[in-house]
């Protein structure tokens, strides 16, 4: 009977008996300090922990009824209960706590007292004196009540995070099954490709599979230390001694908890600091680019020297620009001859009449031994990715308004330019050898048309034209 009385009165996240209890708007009730532990370890979108509705900070109502509920509950445990005979102790039975008060060590006085601004235990005399002069102190009852729904809330946040972090492990591992199951499909499908292109599948599978793998292995690792520590919180709850319980608060609870929060902007601790930060459920990764998409079109590249039309073709739209031409056709663009030196650094360039939202695509231009260009892709009103030679600078990357060094072998007399709308990746290679110059990652959603640019003037000296190259049999 008393152990039914007890679980109605049993808050589900701290498993101790209600402080301050809340009801939400599903009528599931908590401690306060629990749900808002709960609430803070998710502050984008909260969702109850038994039924997964999602509330608000205005969703939470006192519950009167249920609080008086606990202390009648209480009260009759506590006159109901008979003392245990020693001899009949169960074996299920927790060990006995401690019943000896605490000694003040300089004064040799009970300690009952509990400083709020040392988080310390003191008796009557060390409230005196100068050690604790304008010190806030409380008596030992009170001042656990206040420091357990401190640790309720702890134990709230670790809840919510521990169910995450085993959601994330549990989808990680099915993503690292993914990965495996698609590295067999593909080693199938390049099964009469050359030995190099399996190779490289091996690596990338490798790649792929250590890094979830790492990834995996950093959430396990948060999980169980979450785990443990909410254990060491639920048994520090369970301490019956108020004196007992803030001396464990003062030697071990207290750096836990502040360990596990963050500062704000005043320097102060208040909120608890996330362990789900940085941490992401890597989605199976295995992907070879053109490969793997074209892979019939450079198997006959590479092995037959004769070849049907690329696939994909495209038009360069009339430039508005008057320094520019295009060829019939659309495949070629080139410098007009300039009798001005003025806008010696005046580069424009041209688009596609044809523009890419989805799928896998691929072209060459040919740049051919032009001193300045640069090839790539961009969206309206974007910069758009591109790969440039820049005359007497060498290589250079462009994304974003930003441009860096690109690490180049050689000079590529073709540029293939890959085009993974699907996956948001666009790669950059030497079409010649089919080596890969670099990749990057795309945010937009627009559509993105090709864009060329045959580069600076250079008073004649880089007037090649920029070609779109396509391949017949012969």
């Amino acid at each position: 009977m008393a152990f039914q009385l007890s679980c109605h009165i049993e808050c589900p996240l701290c498993l101790s008996d209600f402080t301050d209890p809340v009801s939400l708007s599903c009528d599931h009730s908590y401690c306060r300090q629990c749900i808002t532990g709960h609430m803070q370890a998710n502050p984008n979108q909260s969702s109850c922990p038994e039924c997964r509705k999602p509330f608000t900070e205005k969703d939470l109502r006192p519950s009167r009824l249920l609080k008086n509920m606990t202390g009648a509950v209480r009260r009759h445990l506590s006159s109901s209960s008979s003392p245990t005979s020693p001899t009949e102790t169960p074996a299920s039975a927790p060990a006995p706590a401690l019943t000896t008060p605490l000694i003040c060590a300089d004064h040799e006085e009970k300690l009952k007292l509990f400083c709020e601004t040392d988080q310390k235990l003191a008796c009557v005399v060390c409230r005196d004196g100068e050690k604790h002069w304008g010190h806030q102190f409380k008596p030992v009852k009170e001042a656990a009540q206040i420091v357990k729904a401190e640790l309720k809330g702890a134990i709230g946040f670790l809840a919510k995070e521990n169910i995450q972090l085993c959601d994330m492990s549990q989808k990680q591992t099915a993503e690292i099954t993914k990965t495996e199951i698609r590295s067999k499909n593909l080693s199938d499908q390049i099964s009469k490709k050359e030995e190099e292109i399996k190779k490289q599948l091996k690596s990338d599978e490798k790649k792929a599979v250590e890094s979830m793998c790492k990834n995996s292995s950093v959430m396990t690792e948060r999980l169980m230390e979450g785990k443990e520590t909410e254990s060491i919180f639920q048994s520090a709850l369970q301490i019956p001694q108020p004196d007992q319980f803030l001396q464990w608060w003062n030697e071990k609870g207290l750096s836990a908890t502040q360990r596990m929060k963050q500062k704000d902007s005043t320097g102060q601790k208040n909120k608890y600091s996330s362990r789900l930060t940085g941490l992401t459920v890597i989605p199976h990764s295995l992907f070879l680019g053109p490969p793997e998409t074209h892979l019939q079109f450079f198997v006959w590249k590479e092995m037959l020297n004769s070849i049907k039309p690329v696939p994909e073709t495209f038009t360069l739209k009339e430039p508005v620009d008057s320094y520019l031409r295009i060829a019939p056709g659309g495949a070629h663009v080139w410098h007009t001859k300039r009798k001005s030196v003025f806008f010696a650094d005046y580069s424009p360039g041209v688009v596609s009449t044809e523009s890419f939202r989805n799928g896998q695509h691929y072209w060459e231009v040919e740049v051919g031994k032009k001193l300045d260009w640069s090839v790539g892709v961009k969206a309206e009103k974007d910069s758009g990715v591109h790969l440039h030679l820049r005359d007497g600078k060498g290589y250079t990357l462009s994304y974003d308004r930003h441009e860096f060094k690109a690490n180049v072998k050689g000079k590529p007399r073709k540029i293939g330019l890959y085009m993974d709308c699907e996956r948001k990746n666009i790669y950059f290679y030497d079409a010649d050898s089919m080596s890969q110059i670099c990749i990057i990652s795309y945010t937009s959603d627009l559509p993105w048309s090709i864009s060329l640019n045959p580069g600076l003037y250079l008073g004649e000296t880089n007037n090649d034209p920029l070609a779109v190259c396509s391949y017949r049999a012969k």
